[in-house]
């Protein structure tokens, strides 16, 4: 017996006809009408029907999780601003997972368990043996999970998917350093050094770091005065209201205290971190 055909087109009078065919052995057809054929319709309707597969089919077998990832790299990809807005999300959030117990890849059906338990049939592998989860909509709150380590981004738009899978990598990495079971990206502009710590293991470096000087609030100023107007003794002089001099010899104090080359741009920008949190 010959295939079922899996689309068909038709045109009466100016309109045109499209139907395709929705995987999951439900009989659901997805028929398009329109007054005009465009050039891009086509691929419109392939990511339609792929949506509506997976949203229409129970339990993935094979051929729909093969769907999903491949659904997910288009999401992920340079044509995501496209793609996704046809789910009618304005806000996306990218979960990595790796399993917690097993270091040879996570079992597909327990992946396919994973994005059921976060809400979304969006799914894939990734390279370093853990899985990916794409849930539309920046609201929901991600919850740690029986047996997996979660790296969770922070909602963004279509346009931003890429850049959120990369953080939600660099947060599940985070979270295996630390043995946490989820590290949430904040989203940060930029990323910067203050997203890759917890606000807890920021001020707790803080405390460490400057505790030779925490005591004397004199010079914890100077120091964060001096290092904010780039070491300038006569702009710290007068924002502080003392003499030059003054400046030189608390922060020469600071230097020596903290055991501390405050030449160094590394130093100083370590400093700085500290003296954020402090």
């Amino acid at each position: 017996a010959r295939p079922a055909p899996s689309s068909a087109t038709d045109t009466v009078g100016d309109g045109h006809l499209a139907a395709y065919a929705l995987a999951g052995g439900q009989r659901l057809v997805l028929a398009v009408a329109s007054d005009r054929r465009e050039a891009g319709d086509h691929t419109i309707a392939g990511v339609a029907v792929v949506l509506l597969s997976l949203l229409t089919t129970p339990h993935q077998g094979a051929a729909e999780s093969a769907r999903a990832a491949a659904l997910v790299r288009l999401l992920l990809g340079a044509d995501a601003g496209e793609v996704a807005p046809l789910l009618g999300a304005d806000e996306w959030i990218v979960v990595h997972a790796r399993p917690a117990a097993e270091a040879t890849g996570p079992d597909p059906l327990a992946a396919a368990a994973l994005g059921a338990a976060l809400g979304s049939a969006l799914v894939d592998a990734t390279e370093e043996g853990g899985v990916r989860v794409l849930l539309a909509g920046g609201a929901r709150e991600i919850e740690p999970q029986p047996g997996w380590t979660l790296g969770v981004s922070a909602p963004v738009p279509p346009s931003e998917l890429s850049a959120a899978d990369l953080r939600a990598e660099r947060a599940v990495r985070r979270a295996e350093a630390t043995r946490s079971a989820l590290v949430r990206d904040r989203g940060e502009a930029g990323g910067g050094l203050a997203s890759l710590v917890t606000p807890d293991e920021a001020r707790a470096h803080a405390r460490v770091r400057l505790a030779p000087i925490a005591a004397s609030p004199a010079l914890v100023t100077t120091l964060r005065t001096w290092l904010s107007l780039h070491g300038s003794w006569d702009r710290t002089a007068v924002a502080l209201d003392v003499h030059r001099n003054t400046v030189r010899q608390r922060v020469a104090r600071c230097a020596t205290l903290l055991d501390a080359d405050l030449d160094d741009a590394d130093v100083r920008m370590d400093l700085w971190f500290a003296l954020r949190w402090l």
